[in-house]
């Protein structure tokens, strides 16, 4: 699509501050860039926004404004930018090239006029044309201070890369900052739908985009920048169960989280088992690389040595030549037919015709008033054949030579992918050899005397050390030269599943065995960790160091979804869903990726079952089954205590949980769950009636918010609030009760 620009226009910005008139026109440039984009046209064309809106609001931001002037300074400081006096020759250069090659043509062309005829005048008054024309192109196309027409659109111009003067930081102000702001733009202005009825559009697989429903976090916006601009780093991955580590890896596998344009990385995925031993993990996630690394090289990249075959290029360097050949006879045949005469006649005279322009006994007046129309035309077919026929011959003489450049970079991925074979069956199979020789004497009467000698060498296995260095060497040749042939863009090893390990002592045992491995030039570590090792890693600088400090480099915590980001999730899978269930599904969650799929699923169901569920029976259904849950999980903890008069009463009001259907009803039960407890109440058993109780009068205050009579005015901000509760109570039940209870005061809830 075509935008007019609105900055080229403005003259008075051009000559009054020409630093941010150059600022907008780089902005301008790069949204006329973003804009085409599938993914932010399949945005702004689902939510019914225009394009020309998109832009002339993002134009008119201040923050995306100052941000690119940023990049265009680090761009004009960067090391490899040439020095001003470098370009100004390079200019003087061009400018005496063109005009050397326009006074050529019309030198050429005044000694050659008288001469010519009137046709061979017009013609040459047209090539003088274009001459001028494409000397101009270069000039225009060449010079910040003039504009260029973009092959690659219909209409309209476009500046000159020097005056957008973004360099190597182009794709970067693209990613990180036009395509952020145009995001946040349908964001904030897509369509929203308000109804206490379950409806909605599943939308087409087929239709989509990958990574069309990926929610942009700040977790995952450093994500990229880490991906962009590390190149040996370990990344402690960090949050609660469920906030997305899992999602985020396999992200990264997809290449969501790279930079657009350059090839996905190659990402292993390995689980951190309960129960291992050091060196055989790290076997394991050799075993892993070198598969994805087989799996990456594409087939036709690589060739075994049976499979090139010289007689086959040989082959075609004479079937070419032949062709050429013929080619040269018949524009011989051309040249005798035009020039007259006998064949040795005409051949001896086109020698000595060339011999005299060689040698300048003929200037170009004498060419053009001495030969005939016909002979010249002969001798400028002759010249053309000549030229390009040499240039063709010499390509097909030189084909050898540009088969081996062009097996050059195969050669590279055959090593590779001979060695990548080789360790892989290393570490599949303990190999042994034997050898050895045998001898046999006959003796007299039949008698027989031999001896056998045999040697036999096993394999011995890897220390620990050895199995480490091994899987560095092939990390850092595997990263290199997929890189250098542009098949991977860098080497991504996760390690996932670590914060399953329930004991914090074996969690650390565990990194400080396999850290080793870290630090490989070309390669990223990414691991997901507990909420306890960013307790670790946050004390760094205290006094407080442990494995994870010692072993990662940053760390990234991925926190819940806001609200705004929970509201874009669902709606960006169920279409045209209305915000009360979008709200309710985050109340519910907590903002836990993981637990708003399950409620985007369930809601589904309920869907699927029932013709357009209200918003009512909706959020009784989802609370009825997580009352259910719970209720079991409070029961069987409370069977593991010990039994006194207090244990039986909590278990009787817990058992009453399930048949309790009014949200008032729910909201006194908790209110006896977690009453005033007595000096001889034990621990655990006031621990399990807060969680308890918090938690029935959380799904209490959840059914009388979202009933049926819940209209979009009374949607906001504030009931991010019952998230925030829902998070919390797991570990501060007291304090996520207080938070209710105001809460409810200031809803007016009894």
């Amino acid at each position: 699509m075509t935008y007019r620009s609105t900055v080229l226009g403005d003259s008075e910005a051009f000559f009054g501050d020409f630093d941010t008139w150059s600022t907008r026109l780089a902005l301008e440039e790069l949204l006329d860039e973003a804009l085409d984009l599938p993914e932010i046209a399949d945005g702004l064309r689902r939510e019914e926004l225009r394009a020309e809106e998109a832009r002339q609001a993002i134009l008119a931001s201040v923050s995306a404004l100052a941000k690119v002037r940023m990049e265009r300074e680090r761009a004009q400081r960067a090391p490899g930018r040439p020095p001003s006096w470098d370009l100004a020759l390079e200019e003087v250069g061009l400018l005496a090239g063109v005009g050397v090659l326009v006074v050529a043509y019309f030198t050429v062309l005044q000694l050659a006029w008288p001469a010519m005829p009137l046709g061979f005048q017009a013609f040459g008054l047209l090539g003088l044309a274009c001459v001028i024309t494409l000397s101009a192109g270069r000039i225009v196309r060449r010079f910040p201070v003039l504009f260029v027409r973009d092959k690659g659109r219909l209409a309209g111009t476009v500046p000159h890369p020097d005056l957008v003067a973004l360099g190597d930081r182009r794709d970067h102000a693209l990613r990180e900052i036009v395509l952020p702001e145009l995001r946040a733009y349908i964001q904030d202005h897509r369509r929203t739908f308000d109804s206490t009825d379950l409806t909605f559009a599943e939308p087409d697989p087929q239709d989509e985009e990958p990574g069309h429903d990926l929610v942009h976090t700040a977790a995952v916006r450093r994500l990229r920048r880490i991906v962009d601009r590390a190149d040996s780093v370990a990344i402690a991955l960090a949050g609660s169960r469920g906030a997305g580590k899992t999602t985020s890896i396999r992200s990264l596998e997809q290449g969501l989280l790279s930079q657009a344009g350059q090839a996905a990385p190659l990402v292993v995925v390995g689980s951190a088992p309960a129960a291992y031993e050091a060196r055989d993990f790290v076997l394991h996630l050799h075993a892993l690389l070198c598969k994805a690394v087989l799996a990456a090289i594409p087939p036709g990249r690589t060739r075994t040595a049976d499979q090139v075959r010289w007689w086959t290029v040989l082959g075609r360097m004479a079937w070419r030549l032949l062709s050429h050949a013929l080619k040269v006879c018949v524009a011989l045949m051309a040249v005798w037919l035009l020039w007259g005469g006998s064949v040795q006649q005409a051949a001896s005279e086109l020698a000595a015709f060339g011999g005299d322009i060689l040698h300048g006994r003929l200037t170009p007046g004498q060419v053009w008033s001495g030969l005939p129309v016909r002979r010249l035309l002969a001798a400028g077919v002759l010249a053309a054949v000549l030229v390009r026929e040499s240039y063709g011959v010499l390509r097909i003489l030189l084909s050898p030579l540009l088969y081996l450049i062009a097996r050059w970079g195969e050669a590279d991925l055959n090593r590779l992918q001979r060695i990548t074979r080789q360790q892989l069956d290393r570490i599949r199979f303990l190999q042994t050899y034997t050898t050895g020789w045998s001898g046999k004497l006959s003796m007299p009467l039949k008698g027989e005397a031999g001896r056998t000698w045999s040697t036999q060498r096993a394999e011995q296995q890897l220390t620990h050390p050895e199995v480490v260095d091994k899987f560095r060497e092939f990390a850092e040749l595997a990263a290199a030269c997929l890189a250098a042939e542009d098949v991977a863009g860098r080497v991504v090893i996760a390690i996932d599943e670590l914060d399953k390990i329930g004991e914090p002592e074996k969690a650390h045992q565990f990194i400080n065995d396999v850290k080793g491995v870290f630090d490989v030039p070309g390669c990223l570590f990414f691991v997901s960790v507990s909420d306890d090792a960013v307790l670790g890693f946050e004390q760094r600088g205290l006094g407080v160091r442990d494995a994870f400090d010692s072993a990662f480099s940053e760390m990234v915590r991925l926190e819940p979804f806001t609200l705004a980001e929970s509201r874009l999730w669902v709606a960006l899978r169920l279409r045209g869903i209305s915000e009360q269930f979008c709200y309710l599904a985050h109340c519910l969650s907590g903002g836990l990726p993981r637990d708003l799929k399950r409620c985007a699923v369930e809601m589904v169901d309920l869907a699927n079952e029932s013709y357009r569920p209200s918003l009512e029976t909706v959020a009784r259904t989802l609370v009825t089954a997580e009352l259910a849950g719970k209720t079991r999980a409070f029961t069987a903890t409370a069977a593991t205590l010990e039994r006194s008069p207090e244990l039986v009463a909590l278990t009787t009001d817990l058992l009453g949980v399930p048949g309790t259907e009014a949200p008032g009803e729910l909201a006194g039960l908790a209110a006896r769950l977690v009453r005033a407890d007595g000096e001889d109440t034990a621990a655990p058993i006031s621990d399990l009636r807060w969680h308890s109780g918090c938690f029935v009068l959380f799904c209490a205050t959840v059914l009388e918010i979202f009933d049926d009579t819940l209209t979009g005015d009374r949607l906001g901000p504030g009931l991010h609030r019952l998230a925030v509760v829902r998070r919390r109570m797991a570990m501060h039940p007291r304090q996520a009760w207080d938070d209710l209870a105001e809460f409810r005061k200031e809803r007016g809830l009894t």
